[in-house]
């Protein structure tokens, strides 16, 4: 069953028109026995960078409540829910501010830009590929 662990590049969009979509950057740590994963997400607008409390995987159903780094300012953290698709490249959901007196809400999208696993596959790689080097350099030249 494919994880949310890696890295995602999407938009999230408000209902009702209320506002722009705004892009955004994910990094999602693997997920854990318990279902329980740690990320960052990085808005393209002036919200900035924020940190995910209580994120969790269950099946395809992903939960995680995103917190804003940026002090300056009083902002409400955002509960995102979604569900993996497209076997685990796509991330759809819906979004909602916590505890907001206006019911401010919407929808999310994001694609996977790359997998935790590929780091480990390259670096696998290049291990196999050193030792066969190695034996050409040994082999005697002319036989």
């Amino acid at each position: 069953m494919p994880t949310v662990a890696g890295g995602w590049l999407g938009e999230y969009h408000f209902d009702h028109n209320l506002g722009q979509p705004c892009g955004f950057e994910a990094t999602f740590s693997a997920v854990g026995p318990d279902g329980m994963f740690h990320g960052t997400i990085l808005d393209d607008g002036p919200l900035g960078e924020a940190v995910l409390h209580h994120a969790r995987q269950v099946g395809e159903e992903v939960i995680f409540t995103k917190v804003y780094r940026l002090k300056k300012r009083r902002l409400l953290p955002v509960r995102y829910e979604g569900k993996l698709l497209n076997e685990g490249k796509l991330l759809r959901g819906k979004w909602a501010i916590v505890h907001s007196k206006y019911g401010v809400s919407g929808w999310w999208e994001a694609r996977r830009s790359w997998e935790e696993l590929e780091v480990g596959f390259a670096d696998e790689e290049v291990k196999e590929e050193a030792p066969a080097a190695e034996r050409r350099e040994r082999v005697p030249a002319g036989g």
